[in-house]
């Protein structure tokens, strides 16, 4: 990583890119009116974009919900993963956590790549969700205490 790149929050003439990025990403996609009721409508949410040089590479939705902070999505573009701008994501997404006690997501258990980032940033399992996914895959609950 050598240019920074920078957050800002999430815009709808950003969904082209976060819906080009989340096709790329996930097996289980959300829409463009999932991203649309974030932006315009749930005032417990705080979407963001990751940009570089002025495209986006990245964008996280995260819930900011009395004690629990839920980071609901994050995704950064293939074409730029393995070069620290995940990490840079998720430090930053973390730093908008304000009074959250704890941080909260579900990982596959099969994302060998995500849940080693998790961990090197202080996430522990802390339960199973059966069958989350619509393929029937389990989702492994992390949690990391915050305070």
């Amino acid at each position: 990583m050598t240019t920074l790149p920078t957050i800002r929050p999430m815009r709808l003439e950003d969904l082209d890119r976060v819906l080009e990025i989340e096709v790329q990403v996930y097996r289980d996609t959300w829409s463009r009116s999932n991203y649309r009721f974030e932006i315009e409508e749930n005032r417990f949410s705080l979407p963001v974009v990751m940009e570089l040089e002025g495209q986006v590479i990245g964008y996280s939705v995260a819930w900011l919900m009395f004690e629990e902070f839920h980071i609901a999505t994050i995704a950064v573009d293939p074409a730029f993963q393995r070069r620290g701008y995940g990490e840079f994501l998720l430090r930053a997404i973390l730093g908008m956590s304000d009074d959250a006690e704890y941080a909260l997501l579900e990982v596959r258990k099969t994302n060998h790549k995500a849940l080693s980032l998790y961990k090197k940033y202080g996430f522990r399992q802390y339960g199973v969700r059966r069958r989350y996914y619509r393929d029937g895959e389990d989702a492994l609950v992390l949690r990391k205490e915050l305070k």
